[in-house]
């Protein structure tokens, strides 16, 4: 640990991240990327028919893009780098170090983006006659930035899963225009526009009264659509085929189905996607509020999942074959087994195991090495010890722990020596015992 430790013990770390990230995606793609780029497409349209009613709807869109863009996207924006600096400080202290001019620029992207929006909603009744085509070619540029930050933000995301040949060159350029950066910044570009199709849709059918303006909105809602959801499938598909072949294999485990429910579930949102885009182009008076209800929470669960997979097919690492994901170099593992985990950690109560402080060095092992992915106690059972290795011994545990790697390849190999191997395996020993209240603990179950 060359870090302090922060542990949320009942929801768990990861969750903590997962959580704040899933907003910050629905925001920065639905909201900041899709939803601007909707809004100008309702005013394109509207001003070349003249139709007042789109251009209403526009401006209300606008107005909530604007509010949601600076408060919650800003906030979970923030949160995140708050959130995984504190957990994963490993991780960012890398990614600083190989992006940080990236970072910065897309801060000032970030900036451009914001005051175009201002300028776009604030002109909005002030520019009429030959200004109304200024303001919209305002909105054209305002998507073009919304969009040219995704772009940055994606060299540094995809080089997580796939840093190409920066293990080896070291180059910010091999890092950031990495494998899936292009299938990821496509694929991301096209999430964003149905997903923002499929978040106001619900809001139309709500609070736009006129039937006659909601069939035009689902009319230009409709042909985008049938633009970005193929788009958006083969994107995808291109991006699976870039992806390493292990993280491939990880795609159903990380959403915790099995492949038969996946399956069913994926394939049925897909075909209510289908249906709702066909309906919004060729029915667009009669879209049915029910759909569009079932397309707004399909579409957050889309979004969840997806995030969910981005994150878990990295395992073993969380920056691919350079740094595991409780943040280990790889590269520092046989050392760790020679010289000692916790003579290497800079943040360790406890240097070196004794037969007096198994328990205590146990803990900060477990801290170093478990604390990324998994809780003692939690809501989620696939990652609490208490559930998952309740009434195991020491002794399995220790012989476990020396194989799991080889047993579950998605975890990282316990790095240290034996001594501190049979540290951790007394310490999650007790410690799960105590919690679940067991009586007979520790070696052989005497």
């Amino acid at each position: 640990m060359n870090f302090p430790v922060v542990e949320f013990p009942f929801i768990g770390n990861g969750m903590i991240i997962a959580i704040v990230a899933i907003i910050h995606v629905l925001v920065s793609h639905g909201v900041a990327i899709g939803a601007t780029t909707v809004m100008v497409s309702l005013e394109y349209v509207g001003l070349k028919k003249e139709n007042k009613g789109l251009l209403s709807v526009a401006k209300n869109i606008s107005k909530w893009v604007l509010i949601i863009t600076t408060t919650l996207g800003a906030l979970t924006g923030v949160g995140i780098w708050f959130s995984t600096t504190v957990i994963q400080p490993d991780s960012i202290g890398s990614l600083l170090r190989i992006f940080f001019w990236a970072w910065f620029v897309e801060w000032l992207v970030f900036i451009t983006e914001v005051v175009l929006l201002i300028i776009y909603y604030y002109t909005w009744d002030k520019w009429q006659g030959a200004k109304r085509i200024i303001h919209n070619r305002i909105g054209m540029a305002l998507v073009f930035f919304s969009w040219f930050t995704a772009a940055i933000i994606t060299g540094i995301l995809a080089a997580k899963l796939t840093p190409g040949k920066w293990t080896e060159t070291l180059s910010f350029w091999n890092a950031f225009f990495n494998p899936t950066y292009l299938p990821s910044l496509a694929f991301r570009t096209f999430i964003a526009i149905v997903l923002a199709i499929a978040l106001l849709s619900v809001f139309i059918k709500f609070f736009v009264k006129d039937k006659q303006v909601q069939a035009d909105v689902f009319s230009v809602f409709g042909k985008l659509n049938l633009v970005a959801l193929p788009l958006l499938l083969l994107t995808g598909v291109w991006y699976l085929f870039k992806i390493p072949e292990q993280a491939y294999d990880l795609v159903v485990w990380s959403t915790g189905m099995t492949k038969e429910i996946f399956t069913v579930v994926n394939i049925t949102g897909l075909l209510i996607f289908v249906v709702f885009g066909l309906w919004m182009l060729l029915k667009p008076k009669t879209v049915s509020l029910l759909l569009t209800i079932a397309i707004f929470f399909s579409s957050i669960g889309f979004i969840a999942e997806f995030e969910m997979v981005r994150e878990s097919v990295r395992k073993p690492f969380i920056i691919y074959d350079y740094m595991y994901a409780n943040g280990v170099l790889e590269k520092n593992a046989k050392k760790f087994n020679e010289e000692g985990y916790l003579a290497n950690s800079t943040f360790t109560k406890i240097k070196e195991v004794t037969e007096d402080n198994m328990y205590e060095a146990g803990e900060e092992l477990y801290k170093g090495q478990c604390l990324a992915c998994h809780t003692i106690e939690g809501f989620r059972k696939s990652r609490a010890f208490a559930h998952r290795i309740d009434g195991w011994t020491e002794e399995a545990l220790d012989g476990y722990i020396e194989q799991l790697h080889e047993a579950r390849p998605f975890m990282p190999p316990f790095v240290g020596t034996d001594e501190e191997r049979k540290a951790l395996a007394h310490y999650l020993a007790t410690t799960v015992n105590e919690v679940n209240g067991n009586e007979k603990v520790a070696k052989g179950g005497e």
